[in-house]
């Protein structure tokens, strides 16, 4: 979102982010206006507890539509909706361009009568689309807003993609998306360290990191949420934290230099090859190296697109399974099928050394750059403002 936010501002528009206090601090050095309108995850989830602690199921599915919709779409977003709406009235946005989870800003878009775009997003494409409509619908009937009957209703207006038409990661049938090339972030200044250019050059450069997405919950209070002692066998063996020591131990057979990025996970490593360090610019680092080994993050999977490097896929939730499969079947890289040490070391073997997944890699990344500019985007979202002006006024 925040390469968006800020191609739109320089190129004239007026832009208002709305957010969580500890998103919009990404957004600090940008030329951008920006306001805490929205919960932090942790008093979202607190909300949706309703005073409980989460306590998962004995056959917890991390994969699981229920869950994920419920998260994204249920009771809880009214709050945001009620904290969203004064700051969106005053602001009058001619179009409301949301992440692909974010369905308050939908919500939001309806009220005001405007249109609505969904930003490129991994679990936004992943989502059941009738689990989803039953649930927004819930939300339109609580909030007397009109009720929907298409499946097509969260991207009525339009969506936003960063890969391909042909190498699409939707598990469902989706509105056509307007695809562009999504820049990697960089901020001025960002270099990788001297130990990382030091690094045997004969050997493969071998990124590896975990999902990100438990920082969020990363606060005292978000610790007071969760039923620790009730966390089936299953979430503990797949844990970022367990994922993290997986690939580790797996990357340590590997004839490799890997970089692991631990995000500050407490994991050690055993092996000279085996490098660990808390964060480094992955976008910048992947454009050195052979291979990235990841749970399947959208965003991971697609960076390493960009850069023309296979990936092996070790998922952990949400959509990262239907993404290693996607993955598989792009010849993008390798599913790891077990989670074990041995399954990560013989598929980055495979990952590095196939040559039609070598080939399937280079192919995707000349259609990658072969995608309209980012500045293309604006022109997009003002057809639709357009569009909208006139049926109106019709």
């Amino acid at each position: 979102m925040l390469p968006l936010a800020a191609m739109l501002t320089e190129l004239g528009h007026e832009v208002l982010v709305a957010g969580p206090a500890s998103v919009l601090r990404g957004f600090a050095d940008e030329p951008v206006r920006t306001v805490a309108a929205l919960p932090e995850v942790c008093d979202q989830l607190a909300e949706l507890l309703q005073g409980e602690v989460l306590a998962l199921p004995p056959d917890y599915d991390p994969f699981a539509d229920e869950m994920i919709v419920e998260f994204a779409a249920g009771p809880h977003i009214r709050a945001a909706v009620q904290a969203l709406l004064p700051a969106a009235a005053d602001f009058r946005p001619h179009l409301v361009l949301r992440d692909g989870i974010e369905f308050a800003g939908l919500l939001v878009a309806e009220r005001l009568g405007v249109p609505h775009v969904s930003a490129p997003s991994g679990v936004g494409q992943y989502m059941d689309r009738l689990t989803l409509l039953n649930a927004l619908n819930e939300r339109r009937a609580e909030l007397r807003l009109p009720l929907h009957e298409s499946l097509d209703s969260a991207h009525r207006y339009g969506r936003l993609d960063a890969v391909p038409p042909a190498c699409s990661f939707a598990r469902q049938p989706m509105p056509a998306a307007f695809a562009y090339q999504q820049p990697p972030h960089q901020s001025c200044g960002e270099r990788l360290p001297q130990w990382v250019a030091d690094l045997d050059p004969s050997r493969p450069l071998v990124v590896a990191s975990t999902s990100t997405s438990g920082g969020v919950f990363a606060s005292e209070s978000a610790l007071h949420l969760f039923d620790f002692d009730a966390i089936p066998d299953q979430a503990l063996r797949h844990s970022p934290l367990a994922h993290l020591e997986t690939l580790v131990a797996g990357l340590s057979a590997v004839d490799c230099e890997a970089v692991v990025l631990t995000g500050g996970l407490p994991v050690e490593a055993q092996a000279p090859n085996v490098h660990l360090v808390e964060s480094l610019p992955q976008a910048l680092l992947l454009q050195a190296a052979d291979l990235l080994v990841s749970h399947g993050g959208y965003s991971s999977v697609r960076e390493a697109m960009r850069t023309g490097i296979p990936v092996a896929v070790l998922p952990v939730l949400h959509d990262q399974m239907h993404n290693a499969h996607r993955v598989s079947e792009l010849r993008l890289g390798v599913r790891v099928h077990d989670f074990c040490p041995d399954a990560v070391t013989s598929a980055c073997r495979e990952a590095l050394e196939d040559q039609a997944i070598r080939h399937g890699v280079r192919g995707a990344q000349r259609h990658m750059l072969g995608l309209p500019s980012i500045r293309a985007v604006a022109g997009y979202l003002e057809r639709i403002v357009q569009r909208n002006r006139k049926l109106v006024s019709m």
